[in-house]
């Protein structure tokens, strides 16, 4: 038995040294040998160039971007005062509020146009009423003229008849002057009173320090010195910073575009 005991030791002694050492088995064939690799964009492709970033940006986070260079505090300069908003006027045309506007620009400020709302103005029409028919229309206008009457013109007068308008006049002395004067040449004029809805222009316009650093004296010498100045009305708001080229503006990065996609072929 002892015998016996020790053949069998010895047998499984020498298989297990031929099945370590020997008889080693053959390597496993990869399903996946000669497949390319999928590699992630983020980690195996080399840096983008500088700007790549928000060129290739989407449209959603320029938006945010832009959105939160809009919410910025009121403009102010950090080494200067800050900025404060004067509303110049009021102008009784667009044409003088479009010059005081470009006047403004070429000292380097951003005055915006705002049309104030309607308020209704006495003027003073004078006319000549019950003037009909085309014939007598013509022979009227022709006397006028020849008379030194200017800016006739066949209207509508204040009942709807037809007429003849001598002018109508902000200024009550002016109109009763060309009362005065149509009526020593013998024509039946008459002034009537009326309420015309005119607008009125401003121009707002952040400045350092309000209105001590705005051109008044160029102002008035221009428009007159009717034209004055006063705070802005709380519903205006700064102007946008200029974007000339499209991009974002400084001190606002763009959040970083986190989409990837398979190599090219």
């Amino acid at each position: 038995m002892r015998t016996a005991f020790f053949i069998l030791l010895l047998a499984n002694l020498l298989f297990w040294g031929w099945s370590q050492w020997i008889a080693v088995p053959p390597r496993m064939l990869d399903p996946l040998a000669g497949v390319p690799r999928l590699k992630l964009v983020a980690r195996d492709l080399p840096p983008p160039p500088p700007g790549a970033a928000a060129a290739q940006a989407p449209a959603g986070a320029l938006s945010a971007a832009l959105a939160a260079q809009a919410s910025v505090a009121p403009p102010g300069t950090a080494d200067g005062p800050p900025l404060t908003c004067v509303s110049i006027g009021p102008f009784a045309h667009d044409r003088a509020a479009s010059r005081a506007q470009t006047l403004l620009s070429a000292q380097h400020l951003q005055p915006q146009l705002r049309t104030a709302a309607v308020q209704p103005v006495r003027w003073y029409w004078v006319y000549l009423p019950d003037v009909s028919g085309a014939a007598r229309v013509r022979q009227t206008l022709f006397a006028l003229r020849r008379d030194g009457i200017t800016g006739a013109e066949p209207m509508p007068t204040v009942d709807g008849k037809p007429g003849i308008s001598l002018g109508l006049f902000r200024d009550p002395a002016l109109a009763h002057r060309q009362l005065s004067r149509s009526r020593a040449k013998g024509f039946a004029a008459q002034i009537s009173a009326r309420l015309v809805a005119q607008p009125v222009y401003w121009l707002d316009v952040w400045a350092p320090g309000g209105d001590g650093a705005l051109p008044m004296s160029a102002l008035h010498t221009q428009f007159g010195a009717a034209l004055g100045s006063q705070p802005c009305p709380s519903a205006v708001t700064p102007p946008l910073p200029a974007l000339a080229t499209g991009a974002a503006p400084s001190g606002v990065p763009l959040p970083a575009d986190t989409a990837s996609s398979a190599p090219p072929p």
